[in-house]
């Protein structure tokens, strides 16, 4: 929408701008109605009604246009404003510059300075060539010129503002919906997989006739679901904050109720607090693949405090990475941290984090 604002900012400047030099054209218009009656006077006010029709339209019928069409529009000015000065005299020679107010809106400013340079130059030239004349024209001319020349810089500055600003707010919208897709991603992904897991021991709990056992693991799917429901509506909100110690709490009962080992070591207080979070995401993104794809009977997750590596001895990961290792990846990049995944010594898969010199 800035990018659009910009564009129209721009086009109203032109439109301004052509209708106020055009209205500055109507002296020029009644000093030609006013001079000796003949062939010259009649192709003068020609040639100055055609200026004028030309410039004023300009501006609204060439702003999407290329700059192609554009040269050929203030080049067509330059043609029919030379042809009147040539009738009328060098003291007419100001008029020259309504000419490259056009060229100030419209054309880019290297294109506007090139022109610039070249109507003063042959102005100049047209002032020595013709004696007995006053440079006062010519200066005027040149006040003119350099004035516009400015404004025209201000809209290329404007121009470029306003597009800096519509990138910026679609690189933050683009920030935010990737946001929240990884973080529904880590939110559904490991609470879905802990609650099927937890679903089906409560099937073999209550197969196996241990009632009890299976009420307490049916108990924690509606806890999950609560919490997933809570995180969830945080995640959207983007309030949502993620502990080291919940997620290897949750971890290790997810772990559990997919009858897989689970051995931690090192000091997760020890931890800066700066990563903990980071690393909290690691060991769910982690623990969630241990329970999809690996098929494993223990995992190990082993902390310090500028790291995180799991394992487990399952038959290993996916050849390509998901969503949820891409999200991870992403997520720690933006942190300084080092991601790799690949086979643990001995089987299974290890994925671990660094920060820092390993």
């Amino acid at each position: 929408m800035d990018g659009a604002r910009g564009l129209g900012m721009g086009r109203r400047w032109g439109i301004a701008i052509g209708v106020f030099f055009t209205v500055m054209l109507i002296p020029v218009g009644v000093d030609t109605w006013h001079s000796p009656p003949g062939p010259r006077r009649v192709a003068a006010l020609v040639l100055l009604i055609a200026y004028a029709l030309v410039y004023l339209i300009t501006p609204t019928a060439l702003w999407r246009r290329g700059v192609p069409a554009k040269l050929a529009a203030v080049a067509g000015l330059l043609a029919l404003v030379t042809g009147y000065v040539t009738i009328r005299g060098l003291f007419w020679l100001p008029i020259i510059g309504y000419a490259f107010a056009v060229a100030a809106v419209l054309l880019p400013i290297v294109w506007a300075a090139g022109i610039a340079a070249v109507v003063l130059s042959a102005a100049a030239v047209a002032t020595v060539a013709v004696p007995d004349s006053s440079w006062e024209p010519w200066t005027a001319l040149l006040i003119i010129v350099v004035d516009l020349l400015l404004v025209g810089m201000l809209m290329a500055s404007n121009k470029a503002l306003f597009a800096a600003r519509h990138e910026l707010a679609a690189r933050a919208v683009t920030d935010e919906r990737t946001r929240v897709a990884r973080d529904l991603h880590d939110v559904l992904g490991h609470t879905l997989t802990t609650l099927t897991v937890k679903s089906a021991l409560a099937q073999r709990l209550l197969g196996t006739g241990q009632p009890d056992r299976a009420g307490q693991e049916l108990a924690d799917i509606e806890r999950l679901s609560r919490q997933a429901l809570v995180e969830l509506r945080a995640t959207v909100s983007g309030h949502r904050q993620v502990s080291l110690d919940a997620e290897l709490a949750g971890a290790r009962i997810a772990l559990a109720a997919g009858q897989i080992g689970v051995r931690v070591t090192g000091d997760p207080a020890a931890v800066p607090a700066h990563l903990r979070e980071p690393l909290a995401y690691v060991v769910r993104e982690g623990v969630t693949n241990v329970l999809r794809h690996s098929s494993a009977t223990t995992c190990r997750i082993d902390i310090t405090p500028e790291s995180v590596e799991i394992t487990d001895d399952g038959r290993g990961g996916a050849a390509e990475p998901g969503n949820g290792l891409t999200g991870l990846r992403q997520r720690l990049t933006a942190v300084g941290g080092e991601l790799s995944t690949g086979p643990a010594d001995g089987g299974g898969f290890r994925l671990r984090v660094q920060f820092g010199a390993a």
